[in-house]
């Protein structure tokens, strides 16, 4: 299902003022200047009359013509055209006088802009042939015809995710960029994903999308979009795609009413066992509610503590869809089993990414960001998750996390460690959110290139629960 709806285009600009210490003093003491020119659509400025068919002032036939015009950046019709209801008597006089007015520009974002307007253009036997005038008469105004929204016109889906074929997981991603004129997507952003996975091919997807463009009338303008790419996988009841994931009751039965996963999250690798090479395995029990939600969120068991505190974090990072039936039922009980796959310490090659990073990162071979060709810039972020474990009847403290990770020459994140953190739940929320998190591709000299960085988190007291 494609949703898509028009938004508005904001640009903000911001500048700088040199001059001297008493000079800026004095100009922060003032209030900003408003802007010099308001945005508006295009203002009437040199009109004349239409000349009054002489057959019909003979005839002492009045008639109307509602005239849709394009005005340009520079303030001349480009266009008009006669409505339906227009009198068809009328209409050769009609757009020979539109075409000859003058106006100024209409301004968007404080720069001269096309426009298209309407007008109605009236004919009285009563009042004759006008005479020319600087100024037009009261009744020659002009309204906005409305805007549409753009419209898909074509749109190839993405390629589902092989790493995600097993785990049978349905995706949808919620995007947004701007429809150019010509029915282009560009700016693309992604808002929101149900798994890290689907983020590359939906953007590689929408290089392929195609638009009708959103209309002012009869002028193509550029319209804000926002719209759902769905990912389709092979097999999606929810049953089997709880199985896939090794999703079961805590007695490791089948789950009497099985919740679909909506917005899934890995758990990250502890990463001093990674390097070391060592594997390890968690089991996680939790609740989903009526609405969803994932509460009481308990390691049951881990090989290691970090294994454990890596699997809680990514649960309470998830969520499901709502279940059908009673608002008020209780929570399904449900838990979850990950096995963590060891990289050889003895690995020396490998196409897999997560493997061939650690083989990089043993052999001390991953830099830092610095002397990339341009900055990074994240194109996917996913916010963490407050620790669940944190909050009480009081509510829950304020906290910070530092978190160190590569980002591929993909553009993905990988291999997050926990710097800091003022409460260990805060480190692994964190590094489970950044794990999520997709950059532009870094190169350094044109090549693409793997960096390490660091990014602090902060997390807000929360209030109690009521």
């Amino acid at each position: 299902m494609l949703l898509a709806r028009i938004g508005l285009l904001a640009l903000i600009c911001a500048g700088l003022l040199a001059g001297s210490i008493a000079r800026a003093a004095t100009a922060s003491a003032q209030p900003p200047e408003p802007p010099l020119v308001a945005d508006g659509p295009a203002l009437l400025r040199e009109w004349s009359p239409p000349v009054y068919p002489p057959e019909q002032l003979a005839k002492k036939t009045g008639g109307m013509v509602t005239v849709r015009l394009i005005v340009d950046e520079h303030g001349i019709v480009t266009s008009a055209r006669a409505m339906p209801d227009s009198d068809e008597a009328f209409v050769a006089s009609a757009l020979a006088a539109v075409r000859a007015w003058k106006f100024a520009p209409a301004i968007e974002e404080q720069k001269p802009a096309p426009c298209c307007l309407e007008t109605l253009v009236a004919y009285s036997p009563a009042r004759g042939q006008l005479k020319p005038s600087v100024v037009p008469p009261q009744e020659q105004t002009f309204s906005l015809p409305a805007r549409t929204t753009p419209e898909p016109q074509s749109s190839p889906p993405g390629e589902y995710p092989s790493v995600l074929v097993d785990r049978k997981l349905a995706g949808a991603v919620r995007f947004g960029g701007v429809v150019t004129t010509d029915g282009r997507l560009i700016q693309p952003r992604i808002d929101a994903a149900s798994h890290v996975e689907f983020v590359l091919p939906a953007l590689q997807a929408l290089e392929r999308w195609a638009f009708k463009p959103a209309m002012q009338g009869d002028l193509a303008v550029r319209a804000n979009v926002e719209a759902v790419m769905t990912f389709e996988a092979l097999f999606d009841k929810p049953e089997e795609v709880l199985t896939a994931n090794r999703i079961t009751a805590p007695d490791g039965s089948p789950p009497p009413t099985a919740p679909r996963p909506t917005f899934v999250a890995d758990p990250v690798w502890p990463i001093d066992a990674l390097l070391r090479g060592e594997e390890g395995a968690a089991t996680v029990e939790y609740q989903v509610t009526p609405t969803g939600r994932v509460r009481g969120v308990r390691v049951r068991e881990a090989s290691q503590p970090e294994f454990g505190a890596a699997l809680a974090a990514a649960i309470e990072a998830s969520g499901y869809g709502r279940t059908l039936g009673d608002p008020g039922a209780p929570p399904i009980a449900l838990m979850q089993r990950v096995a963590f796959k060891a990289v050889p310490a003895d690995l020396t090659e490998s196409t897999d990414p997560i493997a061939r990073l650690v083989i990089a990162m043993r052999a001390g071979q991953i830099g830092s960001a610095k002397g990339l060709d341009r900055k990074l810039a994240p194109i996917y972020r996913a916010p963490p998750a407050y620790p669940g474990s944190l909050v009480s009847a009081d509510g829950g403290p304020k906290g910070r996390a530092e978190i160190e990770f590569v980002v591929d020459r993909e553009g993905r994140v990988r291999l997050p460690r926990i710097v800091s953190a003022t409460q260990p739940e805060f480190g692994w929320a964190a590094a489970t959110a950044i794990a999520q998190w997709v950059f532009q591709p870094p190169t350094r000299g044109g090549q693409p290139v793997d960096v390490k960085v660091k990014i602090p988190f902060e997390f807000a007291a929360v209030t109690a629960p009521e």
